[in-house]
This record gives C-alpha cells, sequence and structure tokens, in this order.
C-alpha cells in the first residue's frame, strides 16, 4: 500500500468517523495492513492530518486554477473561485462532517502553524495559489495579490464556518470581487 492510498483512507476514516477518530491504527484497521505500515508510513498522527491537509490543499489548488482557467477577466475569475469554492466545501464530505460535529478541529487547523515555514493554513493555501495567477491578472487585485488573496480566503473561511447567510453565493462572491478587483 502506498502512502496515497493511507492518505485516501484517511479522509474516509475522517468522512465517517471525524477527525478525533483519525489515528494511525485506525486507518491501518481500515486500510486491512499492519498498523506497523502505517507508523512506518507516517511516523505519527501529525504527520498523516499533515499529509492530508497537504494533498488537500493541492487538490483545491487544482480546482482553482480549473474554475479560474474558464473566466477571461479578474472579476470572473474570483468570482467563480468563491463561488465554486463554497459549492466544494458543502460537498466534502469529511470537511461537512467535522464541521458539524468536530467545528473545534477545524478552528485548531486553520490557525495552528504548520509545514516548514511554520505557516496557518489560511497561508499555506495562498501560498500555493498565487504562483498560479498571471501577472496582468494580479495587477488587478487590491491592494496586492497576496492581500486580495487572503482576504477571498479569510472570506470563504467565514461561510464555510458560519454557513447560515442572508447572502447567496452569488451575492457574496460579488461583494468579495468588488472589495478586491480594480
Amino acid at each position: 500500500m502506498d502512502r496515497e492510498r493511507m492518505v485516501d483512507v484517511g479522509v474516509a476514516v475522517v468522512s465517517r468517523f471525524g477527525a478525533k477518530a483519525l489515528s494511525l491504527t485506525s486507518v491501518a484497521r481500515q486500510a486491512g495492513v499492519a498498523r506497523a505500515t502505517a507508523y512506518r508510513m507516517f511516523g505519527g498522527r501529525d504527520a498523516l492530518v499533515a499529509a492530508i491537509v497537504e494533498r488537500e490543499v493541492s487538490l483545491l489548488r487544482a480546482q482553482l486554477k480549473e474554475w479560474s482557467d474558464t473566466q477571461p477577466d479578474a472579476a470572473g475569475k474570483v468570482r467563480i473561485q468563491v463561488v465554486e469554492t463554497l459549492r466544494y466545501i458543502r460537498e466534502h464530505e469529511a470537511l461537512q462532517y467535522i464541521l458539524r460535529n468536530e467545528p473545534e478541529e477545524i478552528v485548531r487547523t486553520l490557525v495552528s502553524t504548520t509545514g516548514a515555514a511554520g505557516s496557518t493554513l489560511i497561508h499555506q493555501i495562498i501560498d500555493a495559489a498565487i504562483p498560479d495567477l498571471e501577472p496582468e491578472i494580479g495587477e488587478q487585485l487590491y491592494p496586492d495579490p497576496a492581500a486580495a488573496a487572503e482576504f477571498m480566503v479569510r472570506t470563504i473561511y467565514s461561510f464555510m464556518l458560519i454557513p447560515e447567510s442572508a447572502l447567496s453565493d452569488d451575492a457574496a462572491a460579488d461583494l468579495v470581487v468588488r472589495a478586491i478587483v480594480r
């Protein structure tokens, strides 16, 4: 069994039982491998969680690029990324389980520093998205691409954490566009 498959099993464990149930033992059991195999691959739960987060950020990055590529201008790119990311969040089984049953785990993950640079998940997502930004689009973002991306990500996370809103996804996206696109 390879590391990627173990990450898939980890996400499945979270989808069914929650983040608190995630352990190398539970992943090994669900994957049908020896516990020692899971420990050799990851060393500990924190490394497994980091691998899951890294993979999920990578998948989201690919989706953001795919959605963005369908739009010709900065406003369209920002708008579709907000609308589609909110939909993506609502359809993500593991994330929804945690939001319903263990919201403190989401908050802990968002604000905890991880990775080599010791950055938060919000900043990891921003850092992952910025390299895909076309220079001519970046020039249209206010006050600058990194700050605009941070505003967009923080806004999306606020809707993720508190989904009830008087705003539709489209209205929220329009407000983000008005805030960050010149």
